[in-house]
Formats: structure tokens, sequence, C-alpha cells
């Protein structure tokens, strides 16, 4: 079974479980914050995101992966996407909606390139430099 084949809650339970199969690459990690933002609104969907990101990657031994700039940039872009459009009901048809979101390199919009590589923007949150990142609602859901 491929990880698009995954229902939203077999995806998540791969996701907690470190039994996801193939990689986690970039459209992973957007269906992750898709799934949790929608869930549990910006501040809970973000702490979600960081809790499933840090345990899988330290499962496998890759803790020093995980970004907390980068983690918290994409989500809130992603939250500025889903406030843009709340009616979307299905992930396919949400990055039909915003495709920028698939372009790997969004954040070097945001970011000098120096500053995502910076050991503070990778322990912590570090704001943009270059661009503001999309605007979200400030309220939680």
């Amino acid at each position: 079974m491929s990880s698009g084949e995954l229902s939203d809650a077999e995806f998540l339970r791969a996701v907690e479980t470190v039994n996801y199969p193939g990689k986690f690459g970039h459209l992973s990690h957007l269906r992750l914050a898709w799934l949790c933002l929608r869930a549990h609104g910006f501040e809970g969907g973000l702490e979600r995101i960081r809790a499933m990101v840090l345990n899988f990657a330290t499962t496998l031994g890759a803790t020093d992966k995980f970004h907390e700039t980068m983690t918290r940039a994409w989500a809130e872009s992603m939250q500025a996407a889903l406030d843009a459009t709340p009616d979307l009901d299905t992930f396919e048809g949400f990055l039909a909606a915003h495709p920028r979101l698939l372009d790997v390199r969004l954040l070097g919009r945001h970011y000098r390139k120096e500053t995502l590589d910076s050991p503070a923007a990778k322990a912590g949150w570090v704001p943009p430099d270059l661009e503001p990142l999309p605007s979200r609602r400030q309220a939680s859901r």
C-alpha cells in the first residue's frame, strides 16, 4: 500500500507509530499539517505537528533533522491557505487551490538561506527576514 492510498486516519496512525510506507517527504509533511491544523486549529495543530514529527525523527534516530522555524513557517503558510479556503474538504482539492505549497523552496521567498541554516532557526522560532509569511487569522478555531 502506498501512502497515497491511506485514509486520513490510517495516515495519522502510520505517522504516529512510525510505520509510514515509503519516504516521508514534502507532500507527506503537507498532508500531516493539513490534517492537524484542520482538526486542532493553529496552536493545537502546530503542537501536534511538532510532537508527531519529533517522535518520527527520534524513532528513526534523526532528531537533528527537526527544524522549528521551518515547521512553524510551513504551518503558518498552510493555515493562511486553510483560512482562505475553509470549505475545501479534500487534501487534493486544497493542493489544487494552493499549488505554491508544493514548492519545496517556498520559504526561500521569506527567509535568507543563512537565516534558515542558522542554529537559532533550527532550535527556535525566527521570524522571516525577507518577506512576511501569508497572513492567517489570529484566533484559533
